[in-house]
This record gives C-alpha cells, structure tokens and sequence, in this order.
C-alpha cells in the first residue's frame, strides 16, 4: 500500500474517491457485520464501487470535520448518513435490542480515500472490440462432382492398369474443393486399392474418404476432396499393391473463388485512468460516539479518535509565534 502521489502530481489526475467501512462490534452491538458504502457510481449506473474486490454501495453518506488545524485538537468529525428508507432507524433498533440506548456508539468507522486510477475494472463501461476477417475460398458454384467407375483391365502389352469409366488409365483432370468418387465394386479391383500419392510426398490421403472394406468387394468406393488451396500440383493415382504403373497423373486445378467474411467481437472491461492497485491515503479510523440527529431524513453521528475513546488525554502542546513567520517553540502545559 502506497500513497497515490504519482497520479496526483499529474496535470489532470483522476477523481478522488472517498469510500466508508463501518465496522460493527459483537460484544456491544450483537453483530460484527461490516458495511461498505460510497456516496457516489460508477460508470456502470449500479452504483456499487468495487475497489481491490469490495463492494461498496451506493448510501447517501458525508462525513466532514476531518480536517486537522494548527490549535492541535484532535478533529471530531460528524458523519451524517441518509435515512429516508428508515436504513439507520432499523439498524439502530436492532442493536439497542442487545444494549440498550447503544445507538450504534462503539462502531468503527473507517474512512478510506483513493484515486479513480486505482479502482477495480468492473466499475468502468465494458468495451467492445470488433474484427472482420476476410477469406479467400473456392466458390462452391464453381465445385463439381464426378464419379468414376474403377475397373482393372490389361493394356497391350499384357499389364493390369486402371481403367476409369471405360478409359485405360486416364491423366485426370481435377478442380481443389470439388468431389471426385472412385467406385472399386468390380471383382476385377481385388488386390488392386487405387489410392493417391505426391511424387515430392509419397503417400497423400487428406480429404481421402474409404466406405468398405476391400476392394472388388461390395461398397468399396474412394471418396476424394482435394482441399483448397492446399491440394498440390504433383499428385497421381496409383495401386498400392502394384504401384504407379496402373495409375497415371493428377493435373491439378485451382476453382473459381469467392471471399469470405467472419466478423467477432470482444467486450473487456479495463479501467481508463490506470492500472487498479491498493495504492491509498492512509486510513482515518475513528468511532461513533454521540448521534446527534435522528429524524426521517437522516442521522448523524459525532465521531472520536481511538484515543479519545479510550479517554486518553495526550499532553498540550502549544505552538507560539516569535518574531519571524514560520518559527516557533513548543511549550509543554
């Protein structure tokens, strides 16, 4: 804990905040409830101020007299807080049930001032950040889907190769994003899977799909999606039992392509000023020790030091001008 006195060296430092902790006793007011209230809001409009994770209500409160002058009193200060919902009356009541005629005397009051750059987050409005994203991506107008029937057939010089729809194995032509189906049910693709490899690669099986268990057996069929824009260039189709001579190229294609746009947003909650801390004035204590007002609009308290409450008499000092301003003696009474 330190005083704020960078934020208040500044040329526009922040707000002061003056915050109030009333602290019950439970030997004399049957309760060692504390409250926290603060006489202002924060820029939420709930009213409650939070600093270092306390809550401090919004309760019309003022407290003055604080103030220490050159007589060497100790101050007695006066708190007056509002009690047009009979808060003060009902509180009063009650601990007047476990001493009578108390009025709440004996409770200590805690005034605790910091600076607005010190106070939690959450009394700030939330922020909202917004960022658009935008992706190229292949048009899905433009994607196609073709499927070939896969049977395995010699060529002329006696080698089994694929044959698709018909065709002894085709250069095929493909777009990245489209469909493309292999349909291995014919007995004559037993033994022989067609599968896809990269000639820099080797084996390439991203959005490479199997139904089936064997090929030449019922609901074997290759299901192919080349991505987009990743699908590359040196791909072929081959046999993974014979190799590359029962296949033949990939001539791989980009599509027509189309933007994408995703927007998010982000909502934080900082505070403004600066960076929330503990950093405070020191704490004035002092205790309530006469009510002085109590009607329906409010009550008010005189309040004492501890040493006063402890009727401790701290021995006069008296400070007397000579003949140059700002020089003095002490003379002890």
């Amino acid at each position: 804990m330190a005083i704020p006195t960078s934020e208040l060296q500044k040329i526009n430092p922040s707000a002061i905040i003056e915050l109030f902790e009333l602290q019950l006793i439970a030997s004399i007011h049957g309760s060692d409830q504390l409250y926290r209230w603060h006489s202002g809001s924060n820029q939420n409009g709930n009213g409650e101020i939070v600093w270092q994770g306390n809550s401090y209500a919004r309760f019309p409160v003022e407290a003055e007299g604080f103030e220490f002058t050159g007589k060497g009193q100790i101050p007695r200060p006066t708190l007056t807080v509002s009690n047009v919902l009979s808060t003060l009356t009902t509180l009063i009541a009650s601990v007047n049930a476990f001493t009578p005629a108390n009025d709440l005397n004996g409770a200590k009051l805690t005034r605790i001032r910091t600076t607005a750059d010190n106070l939690d987050a959450v009394n700030f409005a939330p922020v909202t950040t917004t960022s658009t994203t935008t992706t190229t991506i292949a048009d899905p107008a433009d994607a196609e889907t073709v499927t070939y029937t896969v049977t395995v057939v010699q060529d002329s010089g006696g080698n089994n190769v694929f044959a698709l729809n018909g065709v002894q194995k085709p250069v095929i032509t493909m777009k990245r994003g489209s469909t493309y189906i292999f349909n291995q049910e014919d007995s004559s693709n037993a033994n022989h899977q067609l599968a896809f490899k990269s000639d820099s690669g080797g084996s390439y099986t991203t959005g490479v799909t199997n139904t089936g268990t064997y090929a030449g057996q019922t609901n074997y069929i290759t299901t192919f999606q080349p991505p987009y824009p990743d699908a590359p260039s040196d791909l072929r189709y081959y046999c993974t039992s014979h190799g590359n001579g029962m296949g033949n190229t990939i001539t791989m294609n980009n599509p027509n392509t189309t933007t994408s746009t995703t927007t998010t947003s982000s909502t934080t909650q900082t505070n403004p000023f600066g960076t929330p801390s503990s950093n405070k004035f020191p704490d004035e204590i002092f205790f309530l020790d006469r009510k002085v007002v109590e009607n329906r609009e409010v009550v008010q308290y005189e309040l004492v030091s501890a040493l006063d409450l402890a009727n401790v008499r701290v021995p006069k000092r008296q400070i007397t001008r000579k003949d140059f301003d700002g020089v003095g003696t002490f003379i002890d009474a």
